[in-house]
């Protein structure tokens, strides 16, 4: 029985993702939203050590990926979140454009998405 529970143990903390910031940026002074609070948009880091076996060819899966993170938690703990995993995109390369409507994300590589402020404000 001990047996089965540390190969558990073990299989949970292999696979369980740990997020880190990358990099934050504030939302303009001159940009406001309806909610009149402050939003950030948070560039994370998602890896679960299980990544460094490299389960995946292109390196960005559920075990290792970006995401950006908009809303009110500098922390990026919560928020709306954007996913991308287009390959040969820098993920450091990120481009933020604040603008009443909502917030540009652009990246070097010509991949740009639109977030409506409808969808990041008005949070916890």
């Amino acid at each position: 029985m001990a047996l089965v529970c540390g190969v558990v143990a073990a299989a949970v903390l292999l696979w369980w993702p740990r997020t880190t910031v990358v990099r934050v940026v504030d939302q303009p002074s001159g940009i406001g939203y309806a909610d009149g609070s402050a939003h950030f948009a948070v560039l994370t880091h998602v890896r679960a050590p299980i990544a460094a076996i490299r389960l995946s060819e292109g390196g960005s899966s559920a075990v290792d990926h970006h995401a950006v993170v908009l809303g009110r938690d500098r922390s990026g703990g919560y928020g709306h979140r954007v996913r991308f995993d287009a390959t040969g995109m820098d993920p450091a390369d990120l481009t933020v454009e604040w603008t009443a409507e909502g917030v540009w994300l652009s990246y070097g590589s010509g991949h740009r998405v639109f977030v409506p402020a409808n969808q990041f404000t008005g949070g916890r």
